[in-house]
């Protein structure tokens, strides 16, 4: 009890922060060094607070975290010694605030907003017009197609010429070239006996063409030949055919109305141009060997040429 009455007469007894700091830590006997290692300041700055130096020291909040610091060190009551330094010490200036504005909202309006949608919809304009030239327009002029690729017999390179065909209104009989089979002689009706003649008539049944000896018929070959040349086109007719033929010198080496269940053999120098009229009705060989043409034939017309 008499302790606490001297500590608190002698701290009456002084008048400002640094003499109450000083007098406690002499009471404690304690030096400047003891008290640098527990607060961690300079020597200097505590002779400074111990001197109520306000020159030189920092700024006051950061001398009042010293005083605070020191008073606990040595007992002192930090309360009253930081009001006796706020009573003695100049006011502090007021903290500066960073100036904060409003964050203003973009407006489609402002120009900036404005340019950057119009560099964007030009962009993707421009990109829509590079797919449609890319995918829907084709440059004709970079092809390389000759000159007659399309004309008015040419078309994208097909040879479309072709000839009309007049066909017979009537039967005709196939030609017959060999010298010991002659073809049959259409005879008239008061030279031969009746049971000896077979009537001709044509497809309509309408008109009587002659009458042919059935002896004849019956005695002559089953292979028709005709023409010369080292080439052979062997034809087999399951049903009439309209044919024509014409060899490497652009000359027609057959040229007739076909019978279904002939057969015909046509001589000639290759390459041969070849038409038949109802192709479904022929099959052939060239030069010994089948051939197929039911690729080239079109609506029953068949027009190639051999060798391919």
């Amino acid at each position: 009890m008499t302790e606490n009455l001297s500590n608190e007469n002698n701290v009456n007894a002084y008048e400002t922060p640094g003499q109450i700091l000083r007098g406690r830590r002499e009471e404690l006997n304690l030096s400047l060094q003891d008290i640098t290692k527990q607060i961690h300041l300079d020597i200097s700055v505590l002779e400074a607070i111990e001197q109520d130096v306000n020159d030189g020291m920092p700024a006051a909040t950061y001398v009042r975290g010293y005083l605070r610091s020191y008073a606990k060190i040595v007992g002192a009551d930090a309360d009253h010694i930081i009001a006796l330094y706020n009573s003695d010490s100049p006011p502090s200036p007021p903290d500066i605030l960073p100036e904060v504005k409003p964050p203003t909202q973009v407006s489609s309006s402002d120009k900036p907003v404005k340019a950057f949608t119009y560099l964007l919809t030009l962009a993707l304009v421009l990109l829509l017009l590079i797919w449609y030239q890319s995918n829907f327009i084709v440059d004709t002029s970079a092809t390389n197609e000759p000159e007659n690729y399309n004309s008015e017999h040419v078309i994208n390179g097909v040879d479309v010429t072709y000839d009309v065909i007049k066909h017979p209104d009537s039967w005709q009989s196939p030609k017959y070239t060999s010298e010991k089979q002659p073809a049959p002689e259409v005879l008239d009706s008061t030279s031969v006996n009746e049971d000896e003649m077979l009537e001709l008539q044509t497809d309509d049944g309408e008109e009587t063409l002659g009458l042919i000896s059935i002896a004849g018929i019956e005695n002559k070959t089953p292979l028709a030949t005709t023409g010369a040349g080292p080439d052979s086109i062997d034809l087999t007719l399951t049903r009439d055919s309209w044919i024509e033929i014409h060899d490497a010198n652009n000359e027609r080496i057959f040229h007739d109305l076909a019978l279904g269940g002939e057969h015909y053999s046509i001589k000639g120098s290759a390459p041969f141009k070849i038409l038949f009229g109802f192709s479904p009705g022929v099959s052939m060989k060239f030069n010994g060997k089948d051939f197929d043409h039911s690729r080239y034939s079109n609506n029953g017309i068949a027009r190639f040429k051999l060798p391919e």
